[in-house]
């Protein structure tokens, strides 16, 4: 009688899991791109490392940001918005608080694969804030970028990013040098 009794069990549980596995619904592999195709919103989160010159002046930390994305007629074209906070400390006395704001156009490769491939290019604005200098002002900003992500259900996608944000600042009178800064970080977005 235990015999059967696990048996009935296990049977029941592989059915179970049979049908759920074919249920194209649940797993949203309907269609790979359809959770592409609707406007997203999101977050993510992770390290931020300057490089060159600002490498030299402040070290790598962690920061996080914000997203939206909205639809094109193309369906492999979206255009986002994105902005975030990053915070820069050093060992001595210089500080960097950044907030760059920025839009974006974000193209997916067309290969049929359940990761999908994205490439993004923008320009924008970032808040700078520097300390012992206590100057803050706005720099143009312009930004590549790199998105591999997967749906994880209708709703929810899950991906990784990184971003090169090179900071123009050579138009200014006296500026020496241009603003470098490359955040990778783990994404987590809804489509709406």
């Amino acid at each position: 009688m235990k015999a059967f009794k696990t048996r009935f069990i296990i049977s029941i549980l592989f059915v179970c899991v049979f049908l759920l596995a074919s249920s194209r619904e649940l797993f949203a592999v309907r269609d790979r791109t359809e959770y592409f195709t609707r406007p997203q919103i999101g977050a993510w989160f992770g390290p931020i490392t300057p490089v060159g010159p600002t490498g030299d002046l402040v070290q790598t930390a962690l920061g996080g940001g914000i997203f939206f994305r909205y639809n094109t007629p193309y369906d492999l074209l979206k255009i986002g918005l994105d902005t975030s906070y990053q915070h820069f400390t050093s060992s001595g006395v210089n500080e960097l608080t950044m907030v760059p704001v920025y839009g974006n156009m974000i193209f997916l490769l067309p290969l049929d694969l359940p990761l999908r491939f994205q490439f993004k290019a923008g320009a924008g604005g970032c808040w700078l804030y520097v300390k012992p200098d206590k100057l803050s002002q706005w720099d143009i900003m312009f930004m590549a970028g790199f998105e591999l992500s997967f749906p994880a259900g209708r709703i929810v996608n899950i991906g990784l990013r990184i971003d090169y944000i090179f900071l123009y600042e050579s138009y200014m009178q006296g500026a020496r040098n241009n603003g470098h800064v490359i955040n990778a970080g783990i994404m987590l977005y809804f489509n709406i």
